[in-house]
């Protein structure tokens, strides 16, 4: 969606964008100016759920990659030390 600012966490970024998305419905519902707010709104929503699939399915998808590639290389190792004796 948006180009992610990687100088927060993205747990602070999505506080960030929840408690904006609640000042932006809050004024949604006390002032008249509805329409800039609705297009806020959307907005912040987008990258709520964007953080939250970050969160919740991409970081811990890169660790288990992660993990997998050091499984593979010790395995590779392993094999080759078998292959040279």
């Amino acid at each position: 969606m948006l180009v992610r600012y990687t100088g927060m966490s993205l747990k602070s970024q999505f506080y960030l964008y929840s408690f904006g998305f609640i000042l932006t419905v809050l004024g949604m519902i006390l002032t008249d100016m509805w329409l800039p707010m609705v297009v806020g709104a959307l907005i912040l929503m987008g990258l709520i759920v964007e953080s939250w699939i970050h969160i919740f399915h991409l970081v811990p998808l890169h660790q288990e990659i992660r993990s997998l590639k050091k499984q593979m290389e010790k395995l590779q190792h392993h094999y080759q030390d078998e292959k040279e004796l």
